[in-house]
């Protein structure tokens, strides 16, 4: 297994991506019908790992895009004086095909779309990474230093939040 980081290129066939199967049917039915159709709408962002023993074989990806998020649900963060609506990059999607499960292959997804996150602030205002996490994804983004904006909402997903001051 020999994986690589790259952007998706819309244009360029990627192997597999109409195969991947993380277990989520949403996350599965985007990858097969709306990924590569909103990158070319430049909606999103998408970054992939491939796996070049597998002929580039699509194993894993997140998208990512600019959001704003109401102060309000950042209250309990204590900011400050804040503008009412804050600039920060959106996790919109975010999967594994199960075949790569266990090889941390989304953690290193997550280290590379909070390093993207980072890198935003130097050249834009941005103050964190927003996503909602599905409810068996909690912990895994706790653990990356995410706070739960509204508590765990399960069986529904949970509003999370990292500020660029805490992502290492």
């Amino acid at each position: 297994m020999s994986i690589e980081f790259s952007c998706l290129d819309p244009g360029k066939v990627c192997a597999g991506r109409k195969r991947f199967d993380c277990e989520h049917p949403v996350v599965n039915k985007f990858v097969h019908d709306g990924l590569v159709s909103q990158v070319k709408k430049n909606l999103s962002f998408a970054y992939v790992l491939t796996d070049s023993d597998q002929g580039d074989r699509f194993v894993g990806f997140f998208t990512i895009a600019n959001h704003t998020i109401d102060a309000t649900l950042l209250s309990g963060l204590k900011l400050g004086s804040v503008p009412r609506h804050i600039p920060c990059a959106r996790l919109i999607m975010h999967g594994v095909d199960k075949a790569y499960k266990g090889a941390s292959l989304g953690r290193r997804l997550m280290k590379q779309a909070l390093s993207i996150t980072k890198q935003a602030l130097v050249q834009m205002g941005s103050y964190g990474l927003y996503l909602d996490a599905d409810p068996g994804a909690v912990t895994f983004y706790e653990k990356l230093g995410f706070t739960l904006l509204e508590g765990d909402q399960s069986p529904n997903s949970s509003p999370m939040f990292i500020a660029v001051t805490q992502i290492a």
